[in-house]
């Protein structure tokens, strides 16, 4: 990690007064194309302009991977404020793998060393729970306006999300956050519910997503964060899959209720393109990293079950396609019957115009009642058939379809009725001088 994250604990009072450095890493995942290398100033409206800087993830022992690191402390310290709490510093750290890392620093008042691991558990969620309700407004505009600069492209949310309208690109519940709390010999003890597991050398996991840091909490925030990055890394990867199995079960319950029209199967495929490959990417930190933050790392991964959750992950949306690719085949099938209906139609339509074409020809000089007869039940009958090949066939009452079967019957009934009426008045036809004795059919006299 660069430089680029410019306050540090040791700025504060002395350690003495803060004893312990609390630290959250939320990881939102956007499936984002990788940011410039050389980014330039993003102005967001209300809130001045942030001025990102290039970064690394400095715990990788061969193939570097940039990071985009913006300071939000000026923005968040003017909006948010929590009792007894100080809070020293607020990054987010763009990942390449299409996740955004969100991290505060935090002192408290009171001596968290003297609280035991239920009562830290329990004020370590209350601080996320009101810094999630009291940042979620300024994360969306530093979002859209890291959009609309160019420094993030190419972003496949979920699809019941939108980068613009009411809902809030920044993907919430698929939101995931680790805590660390740095201290000089941690004094709480692992839950008996954690396996033992061998973590790295300062790094002690008290419960999933909770850990524990030997190191002075004074020292500059930068060798903190890379300290507590292998950890931040599995988090960020278990917030990929937990918006892939939101994805999935929001698929799922629209297709259950019969609107797969709503679902945009090309969306959602840029979607699981974008989650596999940002997944895939950070996974190859397990080889990527030092060996001792690939220990943290294959301890935090382990203890927060994220093989299990990848499985799940992978099996819902196996289901969730098979699904989808049932549902485009009824709708293809859909589409064929409703386009046979209209060959069917357009066939009914040509033969009572034929036949309406056939009643001038032969009725030249019967009465008018009679014409309009013909021309009348020719179109009745036409509706009838045109009704019957376009109406889709649906379940209805017994007693109303046979009603419905009884007016049609009646109206073909009629029809026919109108036809035979109007062949019976017709005059005979003159028969010609010098007809073969045979009885051949006369010719009109066209002379």
């Amino acid at each position: 990690m660069s430089g680029s994250v410019t306050p540090a604990a040791g700025d504060a009072p002395a350690g003495a007064a803060y004893p312990v450095l609390h630290l959250q890493s939320r990881a939102y995942p956007l499936h984002h194309s990788s940011p410039r290398a050389a980014p330039e100033p993003v102005p967001v409206p209300g809130l001045g302009e942030l001025r990102p800087v290039a970064g690394t993830l400095s715990t990788l022992a061969y193939n570097p991977d940039g990071t985009v690191e913006i300071d939000l402390t000026p923005v968040v310290g003017r909006a948010v404020s929590l009792p007894g709490t100080e809070i020293v510093a607020c990054h987010a750290r763009i990942l390449t793998a299409g996740t955004i890392l969100v991290v505060y620093a935090l002192r408290h008042e009171q001596d968290l060393r003297a609280l035991d691991l239920v009562a830290l558990d329990a004020l370590d969620a209350e601080v996320n729970r009101t810094l999630r309700e009291a940042d979620a407004p300024l994360l969306t505009a530093v979002l859209s306006a890291a959009v609309s600069s160019g420094l993030l492209q190419d972003i496949a949310l979920r699809p019941d999300l939108a980068l613009s309208g009411e809902r809030s690109p920044v993907d919430r519940q698929s939101a995931r956050y680790n805590c660390h709390f740095v201290t000089q010999d941690p004094p709480w003890a692992p839950d008996p519910r954690v396996p033992a597991l061998i973590a790295g050398p300062r790094c002690r996991i008290l419960l999933p997503y909770t850990y524990a840091w030997d190191a002075d909490p004074a020292a500059p925030l930068d060798g903190l964060l890379a300290m507590t990055e292998p950890t931040d890394i599995a988090v960020a990867q278990q917030s990929l899959l937990i918006g892939a199995l939101i994805a999935g079960r929001w698929v799922l319950a629209d297709l259950a209720h019969g609107h797969p029209e709503g679902t945009d199967v090309h969306a959602f495929r840029r979607f699981l393109d974008g989650l596999w490959a940002d997944f895939h990417h950070l996974d190859g930190y397990r080889m990527e990293s030092t060996q001792t933050h690939r220990a943290s790392y294959l301890a935090a991964r382990q203890v927060i079950g994220l093989d299990d959750t990848q499985e799940r992950a992978d099996r819902l949306l196996g289901y969730v396609s098979n699904s989808l690719q049932a549902a485009s085949s009824q709708r293809a099938e859909e589409l064929d019957t409703r386009l046979n209906r209209v060959a069917a139609a357009l066939a009914v339509v040509s033969a009572a115009s034929f036949g309406l074409d056939i009643a001038v020809f032969l009725l030249p000089q019967v009465s008018l009642a009679t014409k309009l007869g013909v021309v009348t039940g020719l179109i009745g009958l036409a509706l009838s058939c045109l009704l019957a090949v376009i109406v889709p066939r649906v379940r209805r009452a017994p007693a109303v379809a046979v009603r419905r079967r009884t007016a049609a019957r009646r109206a073909v009934r009629g029809a026919r009725q109108a036809a035979a009426a109007a062949a019976a008045a017709l005059p005979e036809p003159p028969v010609l001088p010098g007809a073969e004795p045979a009885g051949a059919a006369a010719v009109p006299n066209e002379g």
